[in-house]
């Protein structure tokens, strides 16, 4: 078992994809979206995520240095295309320039293809309310669930992320959530494990429900036919919106082929419309009536989206995490097939 800091895992991060060729700015922009992952509880997008990224990084399936660039400027609307590098890097990126189009215009679009996992969805949230803006992030994904009363993969988790800012810069109103009941991240971390899912996760190959997560075939939609319909508008809009290929036509991440996935971002700058502190004061004033409200039997406490992970962020910053021993090896086996550590050499040598 390896503990590391927050410190000590954007360390680690940065050292193993930059020993695949990425560049140092690129190699923090991603280790920062990996690291708020796993301090925010999201595992399913932190070390055990990376280690697929780095397997893709050797494959080709992710581009180092990619010929990230704009193919469409309309003023408050852009296109990208994203030349087969990281999701997360590229999303960045096209957050940065939509963000400064929302300044001028009020309201501005990206969309871009030739993309890839963007990772934790949460940080882009927290994005939002550092800057003082509104707005929504979705992506397509590689298929791995059923359309709603279907057996065959078609449909990606496709995750959908907004965000807010309050009066309180710790506490933003934040949700990112996959449009299956559970994304595939865990039921791959569950597997690494070897340990049994929750009966509600996956489906296997026939559509029936399953437990182990050796025989899952695909996660099921959130709320069953509601979810299913919005996986398919985020295709409408990362996909087909931005020429990207849609669900059914991404290689599956085992295939270590580019995924050439889509994410669009839609950013509304707050002071456009009303001034940002008066908005704040408002979001803030929602958020208190709704945790001063009646709780139901049993329950403790009512959560706004995204305090749970703003809890849990500011614990670990303290404690930092304990990562397990299977993940700690898959990594250091990785490390030492990309040349960041020696045959001899252990996980905790990149934190030097």
């Amino acid at each position: 078992m390896i503990h590391l800091s927050y410190d000590q895992e954007i360390t680690l991060i940065k050292r193993l994809v930059m020993a695949q060729g990425v560049s140092e700015s690129d190699a923090a922009s991603l280790a920062a979206v990996v690291t708020h992952s796993d301090f925010t509880g999201t595992y399913s997008h932190g070390l055990s995520r990376l280690c697929i990224y780095l397997r893709q990084y050797m494959a080709g399936a992710l581009v180092a240095q990619p010929d990230f660039r704009c193919v469409k400027d309309a003023d408050a609307s852009l296109v990208f295309d994203c030349g087969g590098g990281s999701g997360i890097v590229a999303v960045n990126s096209v957050y940065d320039a939509v963000l400064e189009r929302a300044r001028k215009y009020g309201v501005a679009a990206g969309v871009a293809r030739n993309s890839a996992n963007i990772g934790c969805g949460g940080y882009y949230g927290h994005r939002m309310a550092e800057d003082n803006v509104i707005g929504i992030v979705v992506s397509n994904t590689y298929p791995c669930q059923a359309p709603y009363g279907g057996a065959d993969r078609l449909i990606g988790t496709n995750p959908i992320i907004l965000g807010c800012p309050t009066t309180n810069p710790n506490r933003p109103i934040v949700i990112d959530v996959s449009t299956s009941g559970v994304a595939i991240g865990k039921v791959q971390a569950y597997r690494r494990e070897n340990k049994e899912m929750p009966p509600d996760w996956a489906n296997d190959y026939d559509g029936n429900p399953t437990t182990d997560p050796h025989v899952a075939y695909c996660v099921r939609p959130m709320g069953g036919h509601k979810g299913y319909g919005l996986a398919v508008f985020v295709d409408m809009f990362g996909g087909v919106l931005s020429d990207a290929l849609t669900s059914p036509e991404i290689p599956f991440v085992e295939d270590m082929r580019p995924e050439e996935t889509g994410f669009a971002v839609i950013l509304l700058d707050i002071a456009h419309f009303i001034d940002v502190e008066r908005f704040k004061e408002h979001a803030s004033l929602y958020a208190s009536l709704i945790k001063n409200s009646r709780t139901a039997t049993g329950v403790k406490e009512i959560f706004m989206p995204g305090e749970i992970e703003a809890r849990l962020i500011e614990e670990r910053k303290v404690t930092g995490l304990d990562f397990s021993d299977a993940l700690e090896a898959e990594l250091t086996e990785l490390a030492r097939k990309s040349g960041a550590l020696g045959e001899d050499g252990v996980l905790a040598d990149l934190l030097a």
